[in-house]
């Protein structure tokens, strides 16, 4: 059971959810893919994986390799702080960089929603540790929903994996013991509905 939940965890990681949401809106929403080239729509994904995935994760490796964090999955609370505000940065930068291009509002939006769920994470870390896996699997189902309302279109085999993600992701981050009930369901809250009003409501700065 243990080692499910392990490999539920890595593969479910928070890192991992901004490009599966940006693939989600790309690939299967027409409203968003009839908009857009799709060499445009390739880059987008390059940028989103460089800016959410390969430069957090390496820059929580070098806080871990420097002994800011005393493991990869920054399970204390009180050593969250930095990983949050230094990956708040480059998915920043990645936003910036996503907006020199004219893209549909959905994928700018979807950015934004993960930026601000990350906001609102590191400010709550300082407090209570909320769990970032919840809010990033929340976080997609959110963002399904919100496209699903926004440009009217429905895709029930990608709704029912994603719920069940979400119960699997949960379980799991309870089952390793890094997170309380409440810590799981306050980062699925926080998740779903930033990314949720960012969507419905086309944020876009």
């Amino acid at each position: 059971m243990r080692a499910l939940a392990v490999s539920v965890s890595v593969l479910f990681h928070p890192l991992f959810m901004p490009l599966f949401c940006v693939l989600i809106a790309g690939e299967m929403d027409w409203a968003v893919r009839s908009l857009v080239h799709p060499e445009q729509l390739k880059l987008s994904y390059l940028i989103v994986a460089l800016s959410t995935i390969a430069f957090p994760g390496l820059n929580i490796l070098l806080l871990h390799w420097y002994g800011a964090v005393s493991s990869i999955d920054v399970v204390s609370r009180k050593e969250r702080l930095l990983p949050y505000l230094s990956s708040l940065l480059f998915f920043v930068l990645g936003y910036i960089l996503l907006r020199r291009g004219a893209l549909p509002v959905s994928i700018y939006s979807i950015m934004l929603g993960c930026i601000s769920s990350v906001s609102i994470l590191a400010l709550v870390s300082l407090k209570i540790k909320a769990s970032a896996h919840a809010a990033g699997i929340a976080g997609c189902l959110g963002v399904c929903l919100a496209l699903f309302q926004l440009h009217s279109w429905h895709e029930l085999a990608l709704l029912m994996v994603l719920i069940a993600s979400c119960g699997l992701v949960f379980s799991a981050r309870m089952v390793l013991g890094v997170h309380q009930p409440k810590e799981v369901y306050l980062g699925a809250l926080i998740g779903f509905s930033t990314s949720f009003a960012a969507v419905s409501l086309q944020w876009a700065i």
